[in-house]
């Protein structure tokens, strides 16, 4: 173990892997203590906080981005779908060969991602979608093995980019409040999400959002201000001259009240009348459009379309075609996280419990395809009897059959149709012809005779199309690979005996009716 380096050369201490490096603190460089930012947002603060994140001081920003999926509904569902899209794909783990000991180290990180907190994981290092990265400490433990106790997202706030490339993550720590402190290896899970070239802060989908955020806000304080003048009708009160204040004070509370009750006592020489709304229909319709324009272009920025989220106004052709674009992006952020899982997890993980190695095991994270099970049935219908071999386990996973078990009996399962080929024969065709065959009668023997003939002529042909179907990538290429060989297949030799049968076929014939 004290041998043991990361890729960078550093040393890997055991005792740094067990200590929990960046828990929050009351106070100090790691609070969770937080001002808004979202509330009162103006244009040119919103400038402010975007050129300041981007020349290293990101804590406004980040704290922007962390209240738009709180306050915005339309962007956190969004988000939230592209999120959940590559969470929910199926993890397999691929061993780098068929070797006994790289199928041991799959297996192990097997047993890794099949224990709690995996999935989470997954949803935290997702975080960087919005925010351009996330990180992720992870608490080892020792034992039999070394094994992740738990995997504790840390807030973005935590953490800094270097001042030079900007794009190394540093710890913020009271060691060095300028430059933070290197991230100990081996210890974190580190998701850089690269949505666009450049410095990751400005690659998370916050900064491209969020003039959307801002400028829908303002819509939506304009539309309550609206409604609260033009949704409710004037109530208006009338006294005559010779009212007095008392009677004057007890109008003014009746028609407060209607606003607020919808009751009210008046004195009879009073009146009170309602005077509704001019028609601001059309006013109302702007700051509805206007919201759903800030939503579209949400939409188009997280999913790279509008349709799933508004219906046909924003579709890009076709439904195929919606979902096409939907996979291109939910494929990238997939591969992007199997990198981070498989630098920051696998590698440590297999270092610390098998030494270094050369190869390793690859967590993958991909969409199961739908299977047309009709079309591969009826392919393995045809091509298995010419010889294709496939295993049986390959099948039953693409068409959703379990395997059967191990204690099922013959009788309890699915038997195919006894036939006997000649290759599992041992034999030529007539021969396997004949065993097929329950009783001859005397008029078959004229095919079993034409068949016997035809063995040696039909099996070149038999041999040219198994050949064939191992060059084929499918169905349809082998019937076209089928029907361009035939012309170059020797069919004199066949058409010689056939020939020759017919001819004693009929000698035959008329030999039986002369005898009736």
């Amino acid at each position: 173990m004290a041998a043991l380096v990361d890729q960078h050369g550093r040393a890997i201490k055991p005792k740094e892997l067990v200590r929990e490096h960046s828990a929050p603190t009351l106070t100090g460089v790691r609070t969770l203590w937080d001002e808004t930012v979202a509330s009162g947002l103006t244009p040119v603060r919103l400038a402010q906080l975007l050129r300041s994140a981007a020349e290293g001081d990101h804590n406004a920003y980040l704290t922007l981005a962390e209240e738009m999926e709180e306050r915005e509904m339309h962007y956190a569902a969004e988000l939230s779908k592209r999120k959940l899209a590559v969470s929910r794909l199926p993890v397999t783990v691929e061993s780098y060969s068929d070797s006994a000991h790289d199928i041991k180290l799959a297996d192990a990180v097997r047993d890794l991602i099949r224990r709690p907190g995996f999935r989470s994981l997954l949803k935290d290092l997702l975080d960087a979608l919005g925010k351009g990265y996330s990180a992720v400490e992870i608490l080892w433990q020792t034992g039999a093995q070394w094994r992740p106790a738990a995997f504790e997202w840390r807030d973005p706030r935590f953490f800094q980019f270097d001042q030079c490339s900007r794009r190394q993550l540093r710890l913020r720590d009271e060691a060095d409040l300028m430059h933070g402190v290197e991230l100990p290896p081996y210890k974190y899970l580190v998701h850089i999400h690269k949505m666009k070239s450049g410095i990751p802060i400005r690659g998370g989908l916050a900064f491209l959002a969020c003039w959307a955020f801002m400028c829908k806000s303002y819509c939506l304080k304009d539309w309550l201000a609206f409604a609260e003048v033009f949704g409710m009708p004037l109530r208006l009160g009338k006294y005559g001259n010779s009212a007095k204040d008392s009677e004057i004070a007890i109008l003014k509370s009746a028609v407060a009240n209607l606003g607020a009750d919808a009751a009210a006592v008046f004195p009879e020489s009073m009146q009170i009348e309602l005077i509704e709304a001019g028609n601001k229909g059309g006013a109302a319709d702007f700051f509805e459009r206007l919201a759903n324009y800030f939503d579209s272009l949400i939409s188009k920025g997280v999913l790279g379309q509008t349709a799933s989220a508004a219906g046909t106004p924003g579709k890009l052709g076709d439904e195929k075609l919606q979902s096409e674009v939907r996979n291109d992006i939910r494929d990238d952020d997939a591969e992007q996280l199997e990198e981070t899982l498989n630098r920051d997890l696998v590698k440590p993980f297999i270092d610390l419990n098998f030494g270094a190695q050369e190869n390793y095991p690859q967590i993958e994270l991909k969409a199961t395809p739908a299977e047309d099970v009709t079309a591969l049935v009826t392919a393995l219908a045809a091509l298995v009897p010419l010889g294709l071999q496939v295993e049986q386990s390959v099948v039953r996973d693409k068409i959703g059959l379990p395997d059967p078990g191990a204690k099922a009996r013959p009788e309890d399962l699915l038997q195919a149709q006894q036939m006997m080929y000649p290759q599992q024969m041992g034999m030529n065709h007539a021969a396997a012809m004949n065993a097929q065959r329950p009783a001859v009668r005397a008029g078959d023997a004229l095919a079993d005779n034409l068949a016997a003939r035809a063995d040696a002529p039909m099996s070149a042909w038999v041999e040219r199309v198994r050949n064939l179907t191992g060059e084929a990538a499918d169905l349809q290429e082998l019937l076209d690979m089928v029907e361009q060989a035939f012309p170059q297949m020797d069919t004199e030799e066949m058409a010689r005996v056939v020939g020759q049968e017919l001819l004693r076929a009929q000698m035959v014939g008329r030999l039986e009716v002369e005898n009736e």
